[in-house]
């Protein structure tokens, strides 16, 4: 039983890299604040596993901006976490890297006067409209607060042929690729 519990994890040890995908989802907005916040739609690259989805950049549709992100602590929003800011729903967290790419420029737009942006996303499936989060932690030391729900409607899948991944569209590369 033992032995075939352990060749079972090695199993899935081996096939869980194999199994995950990156792919890249583009949204139109259809809220007021997904409007005024990103214009044209915003466009998502996640890894997409075994074990779950994990969004790594948000990209502005209808301009050269990107924020990378990393994985959110429910702590940094204060006590309670997301669950206490008022008109929230409980979704998984992430946090924009103010350092990386546009990240800076994504905190003063999405949540002026923060230092810190978290972005909570609902189920990433295809097909399926997006419901975005942006909060922002108060500087002087306060939790954190909701800056505005953004609503998306699915608009389509970046794909290539051949499966390979989708080509990060923030990129500089030869003009000789497909």
């Amino acid at each position: 039983m033992r032995t075939a519990l352990l060749a079972g994890l090695a199993l899935l040890a081996l096939a869980a890299p194999a199994a995950a995908a990156t792919r890249m989802f583009s949204y139109d907005p259809i809220s007021p604040d997904a409007k005024r916040l990103t214009g044209a739609g915003l466009t998502l690259l996640f890894k997409q596993g075994l074990t779950g989805t994990r969004p790594l950049k948000v990209l502005a549709t209808g301009v050269p901006a990107q924020a990378l992100l990393k994985p959110g602590r429910d702590r940094d929003l204060g006590p309670g976490g997301l669950r206490a800011i008022p008109g929230t729903d409980d979704a998984p967290l992430y946090e924009v890297d103010p350092k990386a790419a546009q990240g800076a420029i994504y905190i003063r737009a999405f949540c002026p006067g923060a230092t810190r942006l978290w972005l909570s996303f609902s189920p990433i499936q295809h097909g399926r409209d997006l419901r975005v989060q942006a909060l922002g932690d108060d500087p002087k030391g306060g939790p954190g607060r909701l800056c505005g729900a953004l609503d998306f409607s699915f608009r389509g899948e970046w794909r290539l042929p051949g499966g390979r991944a989708p080509l990060d569209p923030m990129e500089d590369r030869p003009d000789n690729l497909p």
